[in-house]
């Protein structure tokens, strides 16, 4: 024997599909927007590139620092 289903579960069901529906199509929209999903990884790309910029004019500080305190330690006047 099967349960037939009452309104209100018939209006439950309706909407949850109807949710799951505009999901669904927003992940479409979304997917086949190519021209906004390319300005996304642009900006990802740009940040990225950003970072490492960062890190490499601090390990560049670090490294020039060094330099300049072996050449002080070298030809620094002798102190009597």
């Amino acid at each position: 024997m099967t349960k037939h289903p009452t309104t209100e579960e018939l209006r439950a069901e309706i909407e949850h599909t109807r949710e799951e529906l505009g999901h669904t199509v927003q992940a479409l929209a979304h997917k086949a927007d190519v021209k906004a999903r390319t300005r996304e990884k642009a900006a990802e790309v740009r940040q990225q590139a950003g970072d490492h910029r960062t890190a490499v004019a601090a390990t560049a500080a670090g490294a020039v620092a060094v330099a300049a305190l072996l050449v002080w330690l070298v030809w620094r006047p002798e102190v009597k």
